[in-house]
């Protein structure tokens, strides 16, 4: 393991009204979701806390803890902490891949004014394997059908994966340790993860060099 937690407690900070009206518009929106039944389409969609989720952003940015203001949220569903990371400065991405989910938060950011890109894709990048293990998610590199040393990507976004600086989730209990996994293979030293387990329990990681491979 080649990361470490960071000390951080959840505050109750003010929202500006920009980022207030984005929220309650996600909220009516995903209202709409529910009432049209589309949850039993997507039982994986549950979206997170806003404020909370805001709180972490505004903390690690307060604190200039990053090496950049490049942002991914992995599963970005409504594209919630995407559109608030570009409320912050952020350039941000947000990567789902569900079409009818980002068609959503492509509507959501034209109605609000909100400039950041979405990729409708997998957030396990090429080079990566998914798979079940025992109820939860786990991943193993493909090492068949990829140079070791090859840098990773997502499409359509002109960076590589270890130059992203600060990544976002939102995973099931039974991904958690997989999206922890993830980060240590995908991210460079010095790239943060802000890590929304449920209601007031957010954890921030930072990627350390890994002294076995010094």
């Amino acid at each position: 393991m080649s990361y470490e937690e960071l000390p951080y407690t959840a505050a109750v900070v003010a929202i500006p009204a920009a980022e207030q009206s984005f929220i309650d518009a996600a909220d009516r929106q995903y209202e709409l979701f529910c009432a049209d039944q589309l949850q039993k389409r997507y039982p994986k969609y549950v979206p997170s806390e806003p404020s909370q989720v805001y709180a972490a952003l505004k903390y690690v940015t307060d604190k200039g803890l990053l090496v950049s203001n490049t942002f991914v949220e992995w599963g970005c569903g409504f594209g919630v902490a995407t559109g608030l990371a570009k409320f912050l400065g952020y350039q941000a991405t947000g990567i789902e891949i569900e079409p009818e989910l980002v068609q959503i938060a492509y509507d959501l950011f034209l109605q609000e004014n909100i400039e950041a890109q979405l990729i409708c894709s997998s957030y396990i990048p090429d080079g990566i394997i998914e798979y079940e293990n025992f109820g939860t998610s786990d991943i193993v590199s493909d090492n068949f059908n990829r140079s070791i040393n090859a840098r990773r990507s997502y499409p359509e976004m002109h960076i590589q994966i270890d130059e992203i600086s600060l990544f976002f989730v939102y995973p099931w209990p039974g991904e958690q340790e997989m999206m922890l996994k993830l980060f240590d293979v995908l991210a460079g030293e010095g790239a943060l993860l802000i890590a929304y387990f449920g209601d007031q329990d957010t954890h921030i990681y930072r990627k350390i060099d890994d002294p076995q491979l010094a």
